[in-house]
């Protein structure tokens, strides 16, 4: 601690830093923001192995990478492949281990890793530029307490990753700065050159580097050196340093570049996102769908530039057509993101936004706060350097205009805050830092002046904030009591409460979808079905298929729900309804649903449906009569070859094998402890195996055991 004596007059701010050192405000910092990240891992029920988003292709082809070897682009567009690299040497222990999940975790608690490190390096690329340690320490509590970051890691996107290591490229520019020292332009090209294959826009932003270098060469450069027509050309000090930067990105990159060519025999130097996109999102948006079905019907190779071309028409007969929708684009930007996905959003689409919800309101106000600060801080006179504003504002410039051209996504737009509360951490340090004295008017408080102004008339005027919080709360009131009524059983309770909530607000779904179990839940399964009728979430058909009783004729929507829903469907619909009471369930004939979990989808032979295993099974069925003395459980199963599995009843376990080849029924005595339960609860496990293993033409990469066809209690 440090005990030098304050000032007479000390302000707060001088007050704690008397009490704390920067370094050690950094450390509880990087506890912090990784207990967040471990926290939001755990409670976040998103599972990409079921995802038809972009965390779902990232997963399969990850997953096929640490299994098989095998690289394979995605079938739609050629994406960057650092992340799924990355990805897949964490998953490659889950499939040395059997289980695919453990991989998946262990991707997730890299990327908290790396969340961690990128707060560090937000601390010391701050504290370099603004000679501060403490708005570094301002810097790195944006980064590891504002929600959007703190979410990245319980998520398989490419994003964090990406600005994790664009800051480390940052970083080792400024330590060239200070230190001139060769070895950090190396470095920092290499990092650039693996954020480009991350993101590809990285590797356009070599052009800014090279800008860098040639200003930082005019501000350092003596005027007198040299007449000013030749000051503003390289000199070869420059040339070397700029060729190095770019060659080490280049020795990065190219080697994917030179892959790109021989398996599609067209230069592409990362990825055909940027092409195919412009494209779609110059056209119309009633054209949008066509022209992907177009370009689906073609070679993959030949999209990029049959779409590149397609812009250039677009742009030839319209110039302007990219700024066509830039105000209300624009003006979306500035959107407080948090209040938007809990208040307005028809759905949390099972993000854990309400656990959250105090973390996330929370980090809307820091983010108001941060970024017109630093606004206001890029409008102050560059007192790190010309060079290093300008490159800042390039690529605040870049990351907006791409996200203004194509759409705005949330996390396509981390850079452009991740710069702009970077210079809010300077200014706030910075004015902390200050007594209190009258400001000197001149044109640069004029530009921050309206520079906040225009901020907060962007924020005021783009929704009527105070009016929607008032209706999120007032539906928030009824959800929470809803929950809580739920969890302790009172079902009518609950179903009063979703009313109220759905009343509150009509378009939120989540709503209707809750009442509807809680409906289920009491038995009124018709009023259940009725409920979810017009909600298009599949959470919400799921509702509906269980309150209808299923049935073979919703197989082909039952399987496209497990495969694309981004849940753990079966454990879902298991958690929040209430199947019939069965004394046995057949599997895979779209009725099993709520009664078992571990299942893959549903697969049928000769002799009727079932489902596989995916090594560990639960079963919990509701019977019409309670277990009497001597009742047996009986289960119908299968497996290529001999397998044992075992049968946990609850801490009594039973252990058989399966016979291979062949379809058997297997009878095993209930222990007498479970007599008179109403519930018949089960947990099978069994060793999996992968199929492409032992098979390399059938393209199957599950993880599954034994077939499981029936299960009953006699």
């Amino acid at each position: 601690m440090n005990n030098t004596p304050l000032a007479t007059g000390a302000t707060l701010w001088d007050r704690v830093r008397g009490q704390i050192t920067a370094r050690r405000a950094l450390f509880l910092l990087l506890l912090v923001g990784l207990g967040l990240r471990l926290w939001l891992i755990a409670i976040n029920p998103i599972d990409p192995s079921s995802s038809s988003a972009d965390d779902g292709d990232y997963y399969r082809r990850a997953i096929r990478l640490a299994i098989t070897g095998q690289y394979l682009d995605d079938s739609w567009l050629i994406r960057p492949p650092g992340h799924i690299f990355f990805f897949a040497a964490w998953m490659r222990i889950g499939v040395l281990a059997g289980d695919y999940r453990l991989g998946v975790l262990l991707v997730k608690l890299a990327e908290a890793a790396a969340g961690v490190a990128q707060i560090a390096l937000g601390y010391g690329v701050a504290r370099r530029i603004f000679r501060a340690p403490w708005a570094g320490v301002l810097f790195a509590a944006f980064l590891a307490l504002w929600y959007p970051f703190v979410e990245q890691p319980s998520l398989l996107f490419s994003e964090l990753l990406y600005s994790t290591l664009f800051l480390a490229h940052f970083w080792l520019l400024l330590r060239f700065d200070e230190g001139e020292r060769k070895r950090d332009l190396v470095l920092s090209g290499i990092f650039l050159g693996l954020a480009a294959l991350t993101r590809s826009p990285a590797l356009y932003s070599v052009a800014f580097v090279a800008m860098w270098l040639l200003v930082r060469q005019w501000v350092r450069q003596p005027s007198a050196a040299r007449g000013w027509l030749m000051r503003l050309l390289p000199t070869a000090t420059t040339l070397r340093q700029a060729a190095l930067v770019v060659g080490c990105c280049l020795a990065v990159v190219l080697p994917w570049t030179v892959r790109n060519y021989i398996e599609y025999r067209h230069f592409i130097p990362v990825d055909t996102l940027g092409q195919v996109n412009l494209w779609l999102d110059l056209d119309t948006v009633d054209q949008r769908n066509p022209h992907i079905e177009e370009l689906r019907g073609m070679p993959q190779a030949e999209r990029a530039g049959y779409a590149m071309a397609k812009a250039r028409e677009i742009l030839a007969e319209d110039p302007l057509r990219p700024l066509r929708n830039f105000w209300p684009t624009f003006r979306h930007v500035w959107k407080a993101q948090f209040v938007e996905d809990y208040y307005l959003r028809e759905s949390f689409y099972d993000r854990p936004l309400r656990q959250a919800a105090p973390l996330g309101l929370a980090g809307d106000l820091m983010w108001l706060v941060f970024v017109g600060a630093g606004l206001a801080g890029l409008a102050a006179r560059p007192r790190e350097g010309w060079h290093t504003r300008l490159f800042t504002l390039a690529w605040i410039g870049y990351s907006l205009f791409t996200v203004v051209v194509f759409h705005v996504e949330p996390r396509y737009l981390l850079p452009f805050w991740t710069l702009i509360a970077l210079y809010g951490g300077g200014q706030l340090a910075a004015l902390l830092g200050k007594r209190p004295t009258r400001p000197r008017l001149d044109g640069v408080l004029a530009l921050q002046a309206a520079l906040l102004v225009a901020y907060a008339a962007l924020l005021v005027t783009y929704r009527d904030y105070p009016t929607i919080i008032g209706g999120g709360e007032a539906r928030e009131r009824g959800m929470r009591a809803g929950d809580s009524a739920f969890a302790r059983g009172d079902y009518a309770q609950a179903e009063q409460a979703y009313a109220q909530a759905q009343a509150a607000q009509p378009s939120f779904q989540d709503a209707g979808i809750q009442r509807a179990l809680a409906q289920m839940a009491q038995g009124k399964r018709q009023e259940a079905a009725a409920t979810v009728e017009n909600i298009e979430r599949r959470t919400a058909w799921l509702t509906g298929l269980v309150a209808r009783g299923g049935g073979p004729e919703n197989l082909e929507r039952l399987t496209y729900a497990e495969d694309s829903t981004g849940l753990d469907v079966q454990r879902w619909v298991m958690r929040w309804t209430k199947p019939a009471p069965a004394a046995s369930v057949h599997l895979g004939d779209g009725r099993d649903m709520g009664y078992i979990a571990g299942f893959a989808p549903s697969e049928s032979d000769q002799r009727g449906s079932y489902r596989w295993m995916t090594g560990r099974g639960t079963v919990r069925i509701p019977l019409p009569q309670p277990l009497a003395a001597g009742s047996r459980l009986v289960l119908r199963l299968a497996a290529p070859s001999d397998t044992p599995l075992t049968v946990d009843f609850g801490g009594s376990a039973q252990t058989i094998t399966v016979a291979g080849g062949q379809w058997r029924t297997y009878t095993l005595p209930i222990p007498p402890a479970l007599e008179g339960q109403q519930t018949l609860a089960i947990e099978l496990r069994a060793t999996p195996f992968i199929p492409w293993v032992n098979n390399p033409a059938s393209n199957d990469l599950r993880q599954i055991s034994v077939m499981v066809s029936d299960i009953s209690a006699r």
